[in-house]
């Protein structure tokens, strides 16, 4: 049997030497790896992990290869960890000439000729490997330089190897949310895939990524959402609970409710193993329209631990939510919001901002109206991010070809607000109305008033007091038109503000 290094490549969103009280992005463990553990372990090969988070430098990680010596090493990567994914594999070809490489995970299964490419990779196993890969590593012979894997029965893996980080007692004791989730906290995955289509989102590019072959036509891929079933998630986490007696979950899965009946069983489930009665409190996301429809399955959730309910409203403009395919309203959102509310469920708000319109720009009316209503909303989490288009999404091939994009070829497709992603968006503005960023998340605290549209500060600052004033209102008014007239209830603050400004 073969031995095999497994390497995390994740220093776009993290970094070396990653300290674990810096954010959720040095804390987790990179599942798809633990889970490829588990099963290559299964099959009798040896396992090694090489994460960079856990290491000084390029020099480190040159020396762990050089130890460790494996016969195979396979890389993961999202499209932001392209470039360091790449310079693992030359440094590994380096160190350890002749070594068989391997890539998977999302960015090569739909890019595979950009490793192929390079020189670097013997093979692109594309979609899930649990299957396929533990093979490729008893007798590579067998598989070509670019397939497809074979799609596993969830219900039939392995439960994750999460030991296979030496520290992970310890990240189980980091409070990723601060108050909001007790620790120690554990984190799942009980689904793959995204049924929808929005067009900004990496859910149509999962769909290259969890697939199956079409019946009769096996060179036809269909997407495969699916779940594990509600007992084999339980039986999972009653198995860690008596290792590690966790008080905080996460299920990182897109969306938590694809299935009424699912949701159900898994509820069930969780009343017969005592979850609730243990005290566990976990974290899920729920699209706001499956809230709306399903109150009475969020109920149901909150009775057995739901404490913090992940949303993406992701704008609360009409226009912009019809441009982003995302089949809500802002008053789904509103209303989803306020049924978390009276369910006594905490609120984890997703915003997206700096979007460019159907016809190339950017209206700043559109991310005003957003974080209005994140002010009347008042989630306990306000998670923002800048629009970036992702491989794979819609968005990606229209801004592509609209020529909008700001491309840097490290940071392609991170979403976090720290640098410029498309063209003629006001990233000095926008950073100005979101505020700091905390440690835990990146916040907004926006004074609407101090922050209006920059042509009406511009024209009070000249001087111009009528065509300011003109200019604010309608800012101000355009900003808040999706709230159900919400602008008088904002003209006492107005008027405080012009007067303010005015010499």
């Amino acid at each position: 049997m073969a031995r095999v290094a497994l390497v995390n490549p994740q220093l776009t969103t993290s970094t070396w030497n990653a300290p674990l009280d810096r954010g959720a992005d040095n804390v987790s463990i990179r599942h798809a790896l633990a889970q490829l553990s588990a099963c290559l372990k299964r099959a009798g090969h040896q396992v090694v992990l090489l994460d960079l988070r856990l290491m000084s430098g390029w020099e480190e990680f040159e020396e762990a290869v050089r130890r460790s010596a494996p016969d195979v090493l396979g890389v993961t990567a999202h499209t932001c960890e392209a470039v360091p994914s790449l310079e693992c594999l030359r440094r590994a070809r380096a160190v350890r000439p002749g070594l068989r490489t391997v890539a998977g995970g999302i960015h090569p299964s739909m890019f595979p000729a950009e490793y192929l490419g390079s020189g670097l990779v013997d093979h692109v196993l594309k979609g899930e490997g649990e299957v396929s890969f533990p093979r490729l590593c008893e007798d590579p012979s067998r598989f070509a330089a670019e397939s497809w894997g074979e799609t596993p029965v969830l219900d039939e893996l392995p439960y994750e190897d999460r030991e296979l980080w030496p520290d992970f007692a310890r990240r189980l004791k980091v409070p990723w949310w601060g108050k909001h989730l007790p620790t120690p906290i554990m984190d799942f995955l009980a689904q793959r895939g995204c049924p929808w289509q929005c067009a900004f989102c990496c859910g149509p590019g999962e769909q290259n990524l969890y697939t199956k072959p079409k019946k009769g036509d096996e060179t036809r891929r269909l997407p495969a959402v699916r779940s594990r079933s509600p007992d084999h998630v339980l039986g999972e986490m009653v198995e860690l609970h008596g290792r590690y007696p966790y008080r905080g979950v996460i299920f990182h899965d897109d969306q938590f409710l694809l299935n009424p009946e699912w949701v159900d069983r898994f509820c069930a489930a969780m009343e017969r193993h005592g979850m609730a009665q243990r005290g566990i409190k976990f974290w899920a996301a729920i699209r706001a329209d499956m809230v709306c429809r399903y109150p009475d399955r969020l109920r149901h959730l909150k009775e057995v631990g739901l404490h913090i309910l992940s949303i993406g409203f992701e704008s609360f403009s009409d226009r912009m939510l019809r441009w982003m395919k995302k089949g809500t309203t802002c008053e789904i959102n509103l209303q989803a919001a306020e049924t978390c509310r009276k369910l006594g469920i905490q609120i984890y708000a997703n915003v997206i901002l700096g979007t460019p319109y159907s016809d190339g720009k950017w209206y700043p009316e559109d991310d005003l109206a957003s974080l209005w209503a994140l002010e009347r909303v008042n989630p306990e989490i306000r998670s923002v991010s800048f629009f970036s288009p992702i491989p794979g999404s819609p968005f990606y091939e229209w801004y592509e070809r609209a020529g909008l994009m700001v491309l840097d070829g490290e940071t392609d497709g991170q979403r976090y607000p720290d640098r410029a992603k498309m063209k003629g968006v006001d990233y000095d503005f926008l950073n100005r109305m979101r505020g700091s960023p905390t440690s835990m998340e990146w916040g907004i605290r926006p004074d609407l008033w101090s922050l209006p549209h920059r042509r009406a500060k511009g024209l009070l600052r000249e001087g111009h007091s009528a065509e300011g004033r003109k200019a604010l209102r309608t800012a101000m008014r355009s900003a808040v038109s999706d709230l159900g007239g919400d602008f008088w209830r904002l003209r006492r603050s107005l008027k405080t503000y012009l007067r303010s400004l005015l010499p």
